[in-house]
């Protein structure tokens, strides 16, 4: 299994892996509870004092997973409303930004790439704008306005506008071609990573036009800030061991070594 990774002194890892290993349970026992935990169950449960719980269930809290309240938390899974592109590409972009850099550095030239509709994938367009011997096959419509103003070969899926969200393409057409070309890595994100490794997001048609990129990429490459660790969205895209390679943000995918063989962690 291969890592890639930097090192983080003076203990500081030991204790953002023992943080964020926290959150997942509490997000397990909420589930578990029906959407509703207070602070002192979670103590009694996961053998942590009350200053520790209450900094995670604010951490949560400030990644959208769940709501404080006097004494407890609830549970906050509700993906029915889908952010426009517009507020995503605002959303984390330091984290978008991390992951694009680290994905470009997979890009050779001569490459062919699949970048789905997602806003990390448009962070990754943005970090290969000087690249002139690299093909983009996408279905997001920003993507190519974006790399109209470079020398990239870019391919277009063609298909219908989404109803969900009205950057990308999608449907039989999209999908077919994505099916009639052959990429050296696909590049996709989604809006939900769980601590199972189930990969899922919220719109059906995207993940079908998801499908047939990731079936015919030689690599596939998941881009996934840690903000999205310890969720899952209405709809499976497929298991993290079907994937080449998680990105995520500092040392974050760091969470899954040792459970999924032979995924690139980065």
């Amino acid at each position: 299994m291969l890592f890639c990774l930097k090192s983080v002194k003076n203990g500081q890892w030991g204790v953002f892996m023992l943080n964020r290993e926290r959150e997942l349970e509490i997000i397990n026992i909420l589930k578990d509870k029906n959407g509703f935990v207070t602070v002192k169950e979670l103590c009694k449960l996961l053998f942590a004092s009350e200053s520790s719980i209450r900094r995670d269930l604010k951490t949560l809290e400030e990644r959208g997973l769940v709501k404080r309240s006097y004494g407890g938390a609830t549970a906050v899974m509700n993906y029915s409303n889908i952010s426009t592109f517009s507020q995503r590409t605002r959303e984390n972009i330091s984290a978008k930004q991390e992951i694009a850099q680290k994905a470009a550095a997979l890009i050779n030239d001569g490459d062919i790439i699949f970048l789905d509709q997602s806003s990390t994938a448009f962070y990754l367009a943005a970090a290969i704008m000087e690249k002139s011997s690299v093909t983009v096959a996408t279905n997001n419509i920003e993507i190519m306005m974006l790399l109209s103003n470079s020398n990239i070969k870019v391919i277009s899926s063609g298909g219908s506008l989404s109803d969900e969200n009205r950057n990308c393409l999608v449907g039989g057409e999209a999908q077919n071609t994505f099916g009639g070309i052959f990429a050296d890595i696909a590049f996709f994100s989604v809006r939900a990573l769980d601590d199972g490794g189930i990969v899922s997001d919220c719109s059906l048609e995207e993940i079908a036009t998801r499908r047939a990129m990731l079936k015919n990429a030689h690599k596939r490459v998941l881009l996934c800030d840690s903000t999205k660790f310890g969720a899952r969205a209405p709809f499976k895209q497929c298991d993290l061991n079907e994937i080449d390679c998680l990105i995520s943000d500092g040392n974050a995918s760091r969470l899954f070594a040792g459970r999924f063989n032979d995924i690139v962690l980065m």
